[in-house]
């Protein structure tokens, strides 16, 4: 599973206001083993991505942070591309969670360039600026 998609799930978490996020969550979110998740997130922990407390869970460090936002800001002006080439609002999070992590940087300019001044994407959440 890519750092990036479990990078995005834990920033959406500290969104929502779960500042610390244990294997449970993750597994539950991700459809994977708790074991899986544990590792997933010792291994974030490991690249600096945030700290995890035994028992209590991964709190995102500020590098953990600026990642997921910039990962997050991604995801949801490639919702607002997807919803303009006629991918129905129900479906624009899905689709775009199947492609944000292998645009190119070329195509993230662009989207970036069109779309970056929307304060919300299709769904009404905000898009986070830096």
């Amino acid at each position: 599973m890519e750092t990036e998609f479990i990078i995005r799930t834990l920033f959406v978490a500290w969104e929502e206001g779960d500042y610390v996020v244990g294997p449970s969550y993750l597994a539950l979110k991700l459809k994977i083993p708790k074991s899986t998740a544990h590792k997933m997130l010792m291994k974030l922990s490991e690249l600096g991505y945030g700290i995890y407390v035994e028992k209590k869970g991964f709190i995102l460090t500020e590098k953990g942070l600026r990642e997921g936002k910039k990962i997050l800001r991604k995801h949801r002006l490639l919702e607002c591309f997807l919803e303009e080439f006629g991918v129905e609002k129900s479906n624009v999070c899905e689709e775009a969670s199947r492609i944000d992590s292998v645009i190119g940087e070329e195509f993230e300019k662009i989207i970036e360039e069109r779309y970056g001044k929307r304060e919300r994407c299709p769904c009404g959440k905000p898009i986070p600026v830096f």
